[in-house]
C-alpha cells in the first residue's frame, strides 16, 4: 500500500503538503541538527499498529517496551538510571529544575543556557553566564572555577549549543564537586556522536544528563532524562509532578528501535562521517574567505562570525534559505560580557544522514562563503545550481547509515524515500 498514493486521490490538499514537504526534502540542504532525517525503521515503528496503545507507565519495574527503551538507553550511554516519562526537552528542563534548585539558587550555565526554559515564578533562579574565552575562543577551566568559588552555585549547566569544540566534563565535575553543585548537561545536538563513541561523554561524570530524542539522534519527538542513583529518587518525584506521562506506546518503541540500530557498526561509521564532513565544511567556508569562531570544530558543528560576511547573521540566515540552504543564526556569548559574536551556525548532522561526503561539503562551503561575501544574484544563481547538483543525487536517508538487514528490506518499506525517481513518477505523476 503507498499511502500518498491514497492521498492524492482522496485528499488533494494534505496530499499536496506532503509533497511540498518532500521536494523541500530532497531538493534542499539542511545544516540545523533538529532537520535530520528520521531512520527509516524507527519511522515505520512510529506508523504501526503500537500508535493504538497508550502506555499507562504507572510500574516502572513493569516488563514492557518502556522498560525495554530505559534498559538501552542505559546500555547506549553507560548511565544508571533512565527515564523516558517526558516528551519535549522543555518539560525535562524544568523536571531537572524543579528536583535540584529552590527558587532563588545561583544557577551557572554556558551561554546562558536554560533559562529559557524557566516561565514560572518557581522556576525563578540567579543566572550566572560563563563561556570562551574571547582571544583563545576556548574554555578555559581555570578561569571557570574561580567564578565558580566566587558565585558559589547550586546547579552548574553545561549545554553545548553554540560549541563546537571538545569538552572535558571531567573538570567541570570536579568544580561542581569543589563547589558542592549538581552538574547538568544538555547534550542535545550531540547525544548521537557521544553514542556512537565520536566525542567525549559526560557521563559518568554528570549529575544529570538531558537531550531530545528526534533530530541528532533520529528518533522519535520525544525527550530522556538519565541520572545518577544518588539523585534518582529526586528526578523521579519531579518527574511524577513536572514531567509529561503520556507517551504512546508507539513512541517508546519507535525510541527502542533507534537505540538498538544505533548499536550497529553503520552508526558508528556514521558517527565518523560527520566529524570529518564538519572539518571539510569548515574547511570550504575559510577557504571562501569567512571566519570561523573557534578557528574550527572538533564536532558536528560550525559557527561562522558574520562580521566576515557582508550580511548580518539575520540576513544571511534568509537569504541562504533562497538558496536552498538552512542555517541557524545567533548570539555568541563569551566569558566577557562586552564581548559577543552574531553568528551563523552549520551542523552537519542532517546532510551526513543524506551521504554527502567530505568532498562536497567543502564545495558547498566554499560556495556558501563565497556567495556570503558577495550576495547579489549571479552568486546565488551559482549556490542554487551547487545545491542542486549535490541534492539532485542524494536520498533523503542513504542506505548506508542503515545494518545490512534494514539495508536489504528497505526497499519494502511503505514510504521508502530512497528511489526519488521512481516515487515522482508513481506518486507525482500528476506534475508531468
Amino acid at each position: 500500500m503507498n499511502p500518498l498514493g491514497i492521498l492524492k486521490e482522496i485528499d488533494k490538499p494534505l496530499f499536496d503538503f506532503f509533497e511540498s514537504s518532500l521536494e523541500q526534502q530532497r531538493y534542499s540542504l539542511s545544516f540545523i541538527p533538529d532537520e535530520s532525517a528520521t531512520s527509516p525503521l524507527c519511522a515505520e515503528v512510529m506508523g504501526s499498529m503500537l500508535v493504538n496503545s497508550v502506555s499507562k507507565l504507572t510500574n516502572p519495574n513493569q516488563p514492557g517496551v518502556a522498560t525495554l527503551a530505559r534498559n538501552r538507553l542505559c546500555e547506549v550511554f553507560n548511565a544508571e538510571n533512565a527515564h523516558v516519562k517526558v516528551i519535549t526537552i522543555e518539560a525535562a528542563s524544568r523536571v531537572v529544575f524543579s528536583a535540584l534548585t529552590k527558587r532563588g539558587d545561583v544557577v551557572m550555565t554556558l551561554d546562558m543556557r536554560k533559562k529559557e526554559h524557566c516561565n514560572s515564578e518557581n522556576l525563578a533562579f540567579r543566572f550566572v553566564n560563563f563561556g570562551a574565552e574571547p582571544s583563545s575562543g576556548v574554555l578555559d577551566y581555570d578561569k571557570i572555577r574561580e567564578q565558580a568559588l566566587s558565585c558559589k552555585p547550586h546547579l552548574i549547566i553545561v549545554s553545548p549549543i553554540n560549541y563546537p569544540l571538545s569538552i572535558d566534563y571531567k573538570k567541570f565535575a570536579d568544580i561542581a564537586k569543589e563547589v558542592n553543585a549538581y552538574l547538568w548537561c544538555d547534550i542535545s545536538q550531540t547525544c548521537g556522536l557521544v553514542a556512537g563513541g565520536a566525542i567525549n561523554s559526560p557521563l559518568p561524570y554528570a549529575d544529570v544528563v538531558t537531550f531530545q530524542t528526534h533530530g541528532a539522534m533520529q528518533g522519535p519527538q520525544a525527550a530522556v532524562i538519565l541520572s545518577k542513583t544518588s539523585i534518582n529518587n529526586a528526578i523521579v518525584r519531579s518527574i511524577n509532578l513536572y514531567g509529561h506521562k503520556g507517551l504512546t506506546k508507539v513512541s517508546l518503541a519507535a525510541l527502542a528501535t533507534r537505540l538498538n540500530e544505533m548499536k550497529d557498526q553503520s552508526y558508528k561509521n556514521y558517527c565518523k562521517r560527520v566529524l570529518e564532513n564538519a572539518k571539510a565544511l569548515s574547511e570550504g567556508l575559510k577557504q571562501g574567505g569567512l571566519k570561523i569562531v573557534f578557528g574550527g570544530t572538533d564536532t558536528h558543528l560550525v559557527v561562522v562570525d558574520t562580521k566576515s560576511a557582508a550580511l548580518a547573521a539575520r540576513g544571511a540566515q534568509e537569504v541562504l534559505e533562497d538558496c536552498g540552504i538552512s542555517v541557524r543564526c545567533c548570539d555568541m556569548l563569551t566569558d566577557d560580557p562586552n564581548v559577543k559574536y552574531e553568528a551563523i551556525r552549520l551542523s552537519s548532522l542532517p546532510s551526513t544522514v543524506r551521504g554527502i561526503t567530505p568532498s562536497q561539503m567543502r564545495y558547498i562551503g566554499q560556495g556558501i562563503a563565497e556567495f556570503l561575501l558577495v550576495p547579489d544574484e549571479e552568486h546565488a544563481k551559482e549556490l542554487k545550481a551547487k545545491v542542486t547538483s549535490i541534492t539532485s543525487t542524494m536520498p533523503t536517508y542513504s542506505p548506508q547509515w542503515m545494518s545490512d538487514l534494514v539495508r536489504k528490506q528497505y526497499g519494502n518499506f511503505s514510504l521508502n524515500l530512497t528511489d526519488l525517481k521512481a516515487r515522482d513518477e508513481a506518486v507525482f505523476s500528476h506534475k508531468k
